[in-house]
């Protein structure tokens, strides 16, 4: 039973056969590329881009085309004769905004910011997806390595029961001592049973999050180098690096502008506007056709004075929701600080622990070798040997499951820090860059693509 977690695992890794072993930057990759969350999001972040289109559609002309075709006809009992007239027009509008009261300017400041807040936040949806990734993934192996503790365990309880039911057909123990190696080999199949059964849902939960399902993991012994020296150096990166702060600060700066928007309604507005008709008809039968051509343009200027209330009211609805959006980044703020520091004190606890479980592990494999050489001598019982087979397997677990929970807070310290993502972990990916498709969207005048 001196089996170590490194043993466990070596043969946890071997079970899938001869097959490249799978890294959790392997994993991590896959999921960048597939996972249907991250790219919902992205979808999502090009709808937002679409709204600055939107608003620089301020900019530019409206024009319209548009035509007409009457036929008449006319049965007076005042007159003698019936009338018939037909006529047809076709004209072109234009209309060019010349001032707005700054609203489009405005527009597109807020729909800009917006667009950087959204990017942040899709940049947060990677570091969570990531983070639900990586821990699914250290499930696997933390559980993939129980499961090889459990069959060891099973095996070691098999072998001590056959043990001692030849012990007792010549006499050296009693059925107690058979009944009691028996019923610990029993527990063992039920353990192991259980294990298995773990194992195959944290698999299936892999797949869900990954795409694929695990092949030979492995444990990220290379994390730590990702990882900061100290926790003041991470609080101190995470105050400026964190996609929540970011994302928050943009936002606020989104609301602001929408402040200036409102404010444009009650400005005079300045437009360009001209017309090109022509016109083509005849008045009765014995008229000819009449064709007419105009053309004209002119300048014309709206200056509100009273809407029914509804610009003022848009104005004060928009200086809450900039006050919402202050509030919102110390919340992000205070929330950054605070998930900075439990997280890595939950990685220094779980590192300390995982030295602790070790010293433990070494104390109980020289216990259990003690204890099986006394009750060789008969100064120990049956019990006191599957007693100490337990405390070896239950500290064995213990160890496996204070690694897992170790990395599990390392990844939430690079996540607060906003280093959780293929671009910090330095995936082998082609990175998706936001910035392209907002740059494409925000000057396109025609496109339906």
């Amino acid at each position: 039973m001196k089996k170590t977690f490194w043993g466990a695992l070596l043969v946890a890794t071997a079970l899938s056969g001869p097959v490249q072993a799978q890294d959790i930057f392997e994993a991590l990759s896959q999921t960048y590329k597939t996972n249907p969350t991250l790219q919902a999001q992205r979808a999502n972040l090009r709808s937002i881009d679409e709204n600055v289109a939107i608003a620089k559609s301020g900019y530019r002309p409206n024009i319209s085309l548009s035509g007409s075709y009457t036929d008449a006809h006319v049965n007076s009992n005042v007159s003698a004769q019936d009338n018939d007239s037909k006529q047809s027009a076709v004209a072109a509008k234009i209309s060019q905004s010349l001032f707005s009261g700054f609203q489009t300017v405005n527009s597109v400041k807020s729909a800009d910011s917006l667009v950087r807040s959204e990017q942040n936040n899709l940049f947060n949806v990677e570091q969570n997806v990531f983070l639900e990734a990586s821990t699914a993934y250290l499930d696997v192996v933390r559980d993939a390595s129980i499961v090889e503790l459990q069959k060891n365990n099973e095996k070691l309880l098999k072998k001590r029961l056959d043990e001692t039911e030849q012990r007792f057909n010549v006499g050296e123990v009693t059925r107690t001592d058979v009944s009691q190696a028996k019923a610990r080999y029993s527990r063992a199949k039920a353990d192991r049973i259980s294990a298995e059964g773990t194992l195959e849902v944290s698999k299936a939960v892999f797949e869900k999050i990954i795409g694929e399902k695990p092949e030979n993991l492995s444990e990220p012994e290379n994390l730590n180098k990702f990882l900061p020296k100290t926790s003041d150096e991470a609080l101190s990166y995470a105050l400026s690096h964190n996609f929540a702060i970011l994302q928050a600060k943009h936002y606020l700066n989104s609301k602001t502008y929408d402040v200036a928007v409102n404010n444009g309604a009650l400005l005079p507005s300045v437009s360009l506007d001209g017309v090109a008709s022509h016109t083509r008809g005849d008045i009765d039968l014995y008229s000819d056709d009449v064709k007419t051509d105009n053309l004209e343009w002119g300048v014309n200027m709206t200056v509100p004075l009273y809407n029914s209330g509804e610009t003022r009211a848009k104005i004060r609805q928009s200086k809450y929701l900039k006050w919402e959006a202050q509030e919102k980044v110390m919340e992000a703020t205070r929330s950054v600080v605070s998930t900075v520091t439990s997280a890595w004190e939950y990685m220094l606890a779980n590192k300390a622990m995982i030295a602790s479980i070790k010293d433990q592990v070494k104390a109980n494999e020289i216990a259990l070798d003690g204890v099986q050489k006394e009750e060789a001598l008969g100064n120990r019982t049956i019990l006191d040997v599957l007693d100490a087979y337990q405390e070896l397997l239950n500290s064995n677990v213990e160890e496996v499951k204070a690694r897992r929970d170790y990395y599990v807070s390392s990844m939430n310290v690079l996540l607060a820090m906003g280093k959780l993502t293929a671009k910090d972990l330095q995936l082998d990916v082609q990175l998706y860059n936001p910035k392209t498709y907002y740059k494409e969207t925000r000057d396109k005048w025609l496109s339906l693509n």
